[in-house]
């Protein structure tokens, strides 16, 4: 009864007991990761945008606006957990010294904007030729920030393998509206988060006006976000990624409900999560 009170979702149940089987007989050194024929028609749609991807007019270009919510989002929310050394809080060198990861990285767009606040953030991604694009606008357009990002072709669960425990915030944005095995990914990510760090994860929610507005609007009428992007089935509700993260040793602290408003080209937080939300949850000491 417990069980079916903490994920009433019997999906989500399921998925759960199968990452936990994975992780009991990788335990005894089972093989490389493998990536799934649907995880290879998302990475393969995404690549298509490839040369567009830092193009602020172009197809992503609420996704390059979304920057200006979810950056503040991911710097206070570090900040206000005291990780941050006094001397660096108001300065625009705010996340000097914080070790970040960012899951599905893309071509970068949030990856550089992290660094540029002082962070060292590591960008990974399944897409070659997402990461060729982000390798390439950063050394041939944000030089600078060398120093401060390092990109990898990787699959979460593959890097958490050899990261336990060593970021102090982990970045999963719009990513999770893309994965069929959430529980399997939020388990690799919160694996590569050391205690008392915190995982900041953006996505869509699973509602009716989210998919009216969100997905059937946006892609197929006004043409705004690339067909096939987004799939109702993959969404999840804010309630249940705070179930998923509950069983891991996270406690959720914040939920900010967000929209987008296309014939401004901004994003802005509003009362509600019944559209879009952004969530931080702090991994607790065993």
């Amino acid at each position: 009864m417990l069980r079916n009170y903490i994920f009433p979702n019997s999906k989500l149940r399921q998925t759960l007991a199968n990452v936990l089987a994975r992780c009991n007989s990788s335990s005894s050194g089972g093989g490389g990761a493998t990536i799934d024929a649907d995880t290879k028609r998302e990475v393969q749609h995404h690549e298509n945008h490839a040369a567009d991807w830092w193009n602020q007019n172009g197809s992503m270009e609420a996704l390059h606006a979304l920057n200006e919510i979810r950056v503040p989002f991911i710097r206070d929310g570090i900040v206000a957990r005291g990780n941050v050394k006094p001397h660096y809080v108001n300065t625009t060198k705010v996340l000097k010294g914080q070790r970040l990861l960012e899951v599905g990285c893309g071509g970068g767009l949030l990856t550089e904007q992290l660094a540029r606040l002082g962070a060292q953030v590591t960008g990974i991604d399944l897409a070659e030729k997402l990461i060729a694009a982000a390798r390439d606008h950063l050394t041939e357009l944000s030089p600078e920030l060398c120093s401060n990002v390092k990109y990898k072709m990787e699959p979460v669960d593959q890097h958490a393998k050899s990261n336990c425990e060593r970021y102090d915030a982990v970045i999963v944005s719009e990513v999770l509206e893309h994965v069929d095995d959430k529980v399997a990914l939020l388990e690799a990510c919160v694996r590569s988060l050391r205690p008392g760090g915190s995982i900041f994860i953006t996505t869509l929610n699973k509602t009716l006006p989210m998919w009216v507005a969100g997905v059937v609007l946006s892609e197929y009428v006004l043409n705004l976000v690339p067909k096939g992007t987004h799939h109702w089935e993959k969404m999840i509700s804010p309630l249940d990624v705070q179930r998923i993260l509950d069983t891991m040793n996270c406690q959720t602290v914040l939920v900010n409900g967000s929209t987008y408003d296309f014939w401004r080209n901004t994003w802005r937080w509003i009362n509600t999560t019944q559209m879009c939300y952004a969530l931080q949850a702090v991994k607790e000491s065993d």
